[in-house]
């Protein structure tokens, strides 16, 4: 009787079992309900306790919403409030734009929040094999959730370059370059020819120096490079998405078609330059790794010429 009734409280207990599937579901809804009350850290650790699920959308997006919300990111918010003030009428107007989003200002290099926001937006572009892109994630996410997934990123990726903007640029309350709190007029100290040639033309605005970069952005150092290659793959992500999605059909959204039309803007100076490697570097491991070449080093340095100092005046 004994044996018959250990075997009955086992099979009662494998019955009961949840499938990995609905496992995953009872998790992700518990994230939601933890994320509609802004308790980010509890949402975090449910998923994370679920361990990874690279092939679910629904579990990388929520996951990266996660992170956003420790950021003190909030979607609705940002859609309603800073989307709005985004100015695509130019590509100046446009970085002036982004610096004075809500979320924008910074005190300090690699800032909780802006790290934050960072994993949030890895979670979406590691979700693929190789380099990020859009048309990847529609290959393995399907043109549905590969959409849903490319505008999370989208949106992540803008509010991070308006801070990678604001700090690194130094700009005060109205957006104005080099008139912050910091001292440096320029984002880094330049050195390559084409570079010089940029800035001594008066193409950096209040940039005129070669030598009045931040110095969180020094290139001598493994910090520096790497924080180079954060502002360039905030900008090639957002040029390789806006490429390949159609926001058209979305009222919310229909600014951002403003944007990819200007966002060209720079993908054709860049190409014209010869940067068109860079323009399509997406990964920033990859971008790192070629760093420590002397020639990608001073092609970087031309690409903030021309587009970051020219962009934010």
């Amino acid at each position: 009787m004994k044996n018959v009734l250990i075997l009955f409280l086992i099979l009662f207990s494998y019955s009961c079992a949840k499938s990995p599937v609905e496992e995953s579901s009872d998790a992700i809804d518990v994230a939601l309900t933890y994320l509609s009350h802004e308790k980010c850290d509890d949402a975090l650790d449910v998923l994370l306790e679920l361990g990874n699920q690279p092939t679910n959308g629904i579990y990388l997006q929520v996951l990266a919403s996660a992170y956003a919300c420790k950021a003190g990111f909030n979607e609705l918010a940002f859609i309603a409030n800073d989307l709005t003030t985004l100015d695509a009428t130019s590509t100046e107007t446009i970085m002036t734009s982004l610096v004075k989003f809500s979320l924008s200002s910074e005190s300090s290099a690699d800032s909780d929040d802006y790290t934050n926001l960072r994993s949030g937006i890895n979670v979406i572009l590691g979700s693929t094999t190789g380099s990020p892109s859009q048309t990847s994630r529609t290959t393995t996410f399907g043109s549905r959730k590969a959409g849903d997934m490319g505008i999370q990123a989208l949106i992540l990726n803008l509010v991070n370059l308006g801070k990678f903007l604001n700090y690194y640029g130094n700009v005060n309350a109205s957006g104005a370059k080099g008139l912050g709190t910091n001292t440096n007029s320029c984002f880094i100290n330049y050195s390559d020819a084409r570079a010089t040639s940029q800035i001594g033309a008066g193409f950096g605005g209040v940039c005129n120096s070669n030598n009045d970069g931040h110095p969180n952005l020094d290139k001598s150092t493994a910090a520096g490079k790497r924080r180079m290659c954060e502002g360039l793959v905030l900008l090639t992500n957002v040029i390789d998405i806006l490429d390949n999605l159609d926001l058209s059909t979305s009222s919310d959204l229909d600014i951002l078609e403003d944007l990819a039309t200007q966002v060209k803007t720079f993908l054709t100076a860049a190409t014209a330059a010869g940067l068109g490697t860079l323009v399509t570097m997406t990964s920033q491991s990859t971008c790192e790794t070629a760093m420590s070449t002397a020639s990608n080093l001073n092609d970087l340095e031309f690409f903030y010429s021309i587009v970051f100092e020219k962009g934010l005046q």
